[in-house]
């Protein structure tokens, strides 16, 4: 039984986390993975001395086990105060509604968010199945203000069925993580219809963005062949409702004629200036063979044999097309898959990869960025780290004089609009858990989590494994944008690695790269 006490993981970070056993003894069989920094769990029963028995809560790690509590001098774990015991909750007995409310706000703390999720699963799991609409858009909301977008938007989708009230806030969700075609199907039911206007002024400026893209026309293969030793590629065609076709290549390794089912299938987005071909180059491919992994590589449209036109619009959206149409494209050769699946975004597929990671956290639990591409919409954040101006290749992606390497200041404006909009959605939706506020103090105390999301918000409260490549002298994506994403993530279980007098050319060549990522995939359970 659990104890109502709650302790959150501070020590271990330079291990990726601290070790968990299966009983309290010190000798007990280690549980793989660690339990990361951040993490929040439950006691379970009494302490054992300084071993900890726990039911995890939030974050990385295995769901149970034994923990120490320090280490020598070094804590591992805090306890988390009870609201009862805490002086600044304001008084005693706080509904789970207060401190929702309470942990939303601007100067709430993390902690108090976790503490505050947890009572409402208590209290949702005590409701079962008739759990109360309003408990649902509260959890849905800390979990945004958490950045955990994909219990966010269930939370919110499963409370929108039965709740006007917050529909309001799923919509303002959908618009701040860019899914636009969800968005744009809700908002006529709530007579939101300006969000079809917004929208349009959004997707006109990401297309464009024309000079982001360098498309190269391939042809499919129409029967699967081997391509290296033991390497096996297979090409398929993803038919979206829209009338598009999507092109993906599957290339499986092999042992002694025998799929390798059992490692991990890596869902690979490319670099802008890539294709469908460019990781059926032995250089580019030999290091990812070297780490035993299975790549999927699915192409933006106009690329390979993918239809269509290019457009920064359509990244994210086929991303999830992509993923929706796994089970089909895989089906015949192995679903789910045994080896479990991992992402991987170069570059401009880092907008894709790390948009995914987001929004389908639990299918994905591994993350790799090469040369990866941050940014953010919070209020106060920095500009994007911009190549030399005196280097030619820094004006790529620029359709205007002064404009990022990246977007565009007209796409900043409109990206400013669907914010705005997204916070005024908000309201109603703070009313209906006992917020008592107008629209313009409602959007104004939503702003430091209610805005429209780059790749350093997305993968913020990702909780799975992250892996970051870039090289130090890239003279294109400067290597600020990937201490920026690393930084971002509050994973425990992350890697930077800034592979030395290597720029976005030459890193795939490098020993640290391949090291990296054999390590990634190979020698998780020894960090």
């Amino acid at each position: 039984m659990g104890s109502d006490k709650h302790w959150e993981v501070v020590g271990g970070a330079e291990k990726g986390g601290i070790l968990v056993r299966e009983g309290a003894e010190l000798k007990a069989r280690e549980l793989q993975p660690r339990l990361g920094v951040g993490a929040v769990v439950e006691q379970v029963g009494e302490l054992h001395g300084e071993r900890l028995c726990y039911r995890k809560v939030s974050g990385p790690g295995p769901e149970s086990g034994w923990v120490s509590i320090r280490v020598k001098d070094k804590q591992l774990l805090k306890e988390l105060r009870d609201e009862r015991e805490n002086p600044e909750s304001g008084k005693q007995g706080q509904g789970p509604l207060d401190l929702a409310l309470a942990a939303l706000a601007v100067d709430s703390s993390s902690a108090s968010g976790h503490q505050a999720v947890a009572k409402l699963d208590a209290c949702l799991e005590q409701a079962a199945p008739d759990a109360p609409s309003e408990l649902l858009l509260a959890r849905g909301l800390l979990n945004w203000r958490l950045a955990r977008f994909e219990r966010a938007h269930a939370d919110l989708q499963e409370a929108a069925r039965t709740s006007t009230t917050a529909a309001p806030a799923l919509l303002a969700l959908l618009l701040c993580c860019s899914r636009f075609p969800d968005a744009l199907a809700l908002c006529d039911s709530l007579g939101e219809k300006d969000v079809h206007s917004l929208v349009e002024q959004w997707r006109s400026e990401a297309e464009k963005l024309s000079n982001l893209f360098f498309p190269c026309v391939r042809e499919p293969c129409s029967k699967p062949k081997e391509i290296f030793d033991g390497i096996r590629q297979t090409d398929m065609l993803f038919h979206a409702a829209d009338g598009i076709v999507l092109g993906l290549r599957l290339l499986l390794q092999h042992d002694n004629g025998k799929a390798r089912l059992d490692r991990p299938l890596v869902l690979v987005f490319h670099g802008e200036d890539e294709n469908i071909d460019s990781f059926c180059e032995e250089g580019n491919f030999e290091p990812w063979r070297a780490a035993k992994v299975n790549l999927l590589i699915a192409d933006f449209r106009g690329y390979g044999f993918s239809s269509g036109t290019s457009s920064h619009y359509n990244l994210r959206t086929d991303g999830d097309l992509i993923c929706d149409a796994l089970p089909k494209l895989l089906g015949e050769v192995a679903w789910p898959w045994p080896g479990g699946l991992a992402l991987y975004g170069h570059s401009l597929g880092s907008r894709v990869a790390c948009y995914l990671a987001a929004m389908r956290n639990s299918a994905f639990p591994s993350l790799v960025l090469e040369t990866g591409w941050c940014g953010s919409y919070a209020p106060g954040a920095q500009p994007l780290p911009e190549p030399p101006q005196h280097t030619a290749l820094a004006t790529m992606g620029c359709n205007a004089a002064g404009d990022s390497r990246f977007g565009s200041r007209d796409l900043h404006m409109a990206a400013a609009a669907i914010t705005r909009k997204a916070r005024k959605l908000l309201a109603a939706p703070f009313a209906g858990i006992g917020a008592n506020m107008s629209a313009t103090a409602a959007a104004t105390n939503v702003a430091h989590f209610c805005f429209m999301k780059g790749n350093e918000d997305l993968i913020q409260g990702f909780d799975g494994r992250v892996l970051i490549l870039h090289g130090d002298v890239d003279h294109v994506v400067p290597s600020a944008h990937a201490r920026r994403l690393f930084a971002a993530v509050s994973s425990a279980s992350k890697r930077l690695v800034l592979a030395k007098g290597k720029r976005q050319d030459s890193l795939r060549g490098s020993t640290e790269y391949a090291e990296a990522l054999y390590a990634f995939f190979n020698e998780a359970d020894k960090k």
